[in-house]
């Protein structure tokens, strides 16, 4: 009766730790960016095109089957000269209470100069896991945020549709 007993608590505790980890995971299912642009516009003094200075965009989607992938884009424009950076990475996540285990199976990189496209370099860099702790936020309209701390930094995501 004893074993009988210990293997139901066994089995029982696995299902139920299961569910937990399940619906945390579930939790973060979902598309999450945020980004902005500089205030300061720059005149192409030829053209006489007008064009934000500055601007960034970061995302994460995490799918319902374990994958995610990220996304960064910074660009940068001066003297007429835009700089971007690209950033994305691929792989599988797992969620363990309040940490999202990031584990890449792909990290890609592209650095591009329009002044001097001779310099555009691309590379696929060395995946490196890593954690983030989250929490979620509702702002003042009711729009949902994943707030990942990376390092000690935080960084929220606003939920988008798909």
């Amino acid at each position: 009766m004893k074993k009988m007993l210990l293997g139901f608590v066994l089995v029982f505790g696995v299902i139920v730790s299961q569910g937990v980890t399940a619906t945390a995971q579930d939790s973060v299912v979902g598309y999450w960016k945020t980004g902005g642009l500089g205030t300061i516009n720059e005149v192409n003094t030829v053209t006489g095109q007008t064009k934000n200075n500055r601007g960034q965009l970061f995302s994460y989607k995490f799918a319902a089957d374990g994958t995610y992938t990220f996304v960064g884009y910074m660009e940068s424009t001066m003297f007429g000269c835009t700089t971007g950076l690209f950033n994305e990475i691929n792989g599988r996540y797992t969620v363990d209470g309040s940490t999202i285990f990031l584990n890449p199976s792909r990290d890609f990189w592209r650095n591009t100069y329009s002044c001097f496209p001779n310099s555009n370099r691309s590379q696929t860099k060395i995946p490196t896991k890593k954690s983030l702790e989250f929490g979620f936020k509702t702002d003042q309209y009711g729009k949902d945020f994943i707030c990942l701390s990376d390092a000690g930094v935080e960084t929220c995501y606003r939920r988008e549709k798909e």
